[in-house]
């Protein structure tokens, strides 16, 4: 099964992130939106793995010592970079604290010989982007929106399995784990 560890958003963090891509530019462009009841910041994307993994893994989630703490939301930012803009998304804070908690999974991932990416951004994709007819000025606007930097919980870490639809990826819950 295609499987990645996230943290779930609050639904007002995600009907901000709604505010947020009605403020993409669109004209002229080749833009795909995230469906907001699926937004979420994936700190592993394991890929297919199999039931024997599965019950590994969450093992491994369930023995992490994460501690609630707040994040909120942050600037906005596209991949790769402006010359070959493949990603709209909004940056998460404290980045730190995201990045200490993916480096404790990847560390434990390593001993099960699942390999990864250890490039870490803790974002929150808005959108695909297919076409952008001009880069310069797509980048421009993308830099006008203004970041409400909406501060929520972050009191969860999850196992999901991802489908993979004509209308969507389809994300189903596996596993949650609660932070102390």
């Amino acid at each position: 099964m295609r499987c990645f560890i996230a943290i779930d958003l609050p639904d007002e963090v995600k009907g901000q992130l709604k505010n947020i891509q009605r403020q993409l530019p669109l004209e002229d462009n080749k833009i795909i939106n995230v469906k907001p009841e699926i937004m979420h910041l994936t700190l592993r994307f394991l890929g297919e793995i199999d039931g024997e993994n599965v019950n590994e893994i969450k093992l491994i989630l369930n023995q992490l010592k994460v501690k609630q703490f707040k994040a909120k939301l942050s600037s906005i930012g596209i991949f790769p970079d402006e010359n070959f803009i493949r990603v709209v998304w909004v940056g998460l804070e404290p980045r730190e604290k995201f990045k200490e908690i993916h480096d404790l999974i990847e560390n434990e991932l390593s001993k099960m010989q699942i390999n990864g990416d250890s490039r870490f951004e803790s974002h929150v994709t808005l959108a695909r982007v297919k076409f952008v007819k001009d880069k310069k000025a797509f980048v421009d606007k993308l830099k006008k929106i203004n970041i409400n930097p909406l501060e929520f919980n972050v009191d969860n870490i999850k196992l999901k399995m991802s489908t993979l639809t004509s209308n969507g990826p389809v994300y189903n819950d596996i596993f949650s784990t609660k932070t102390y």
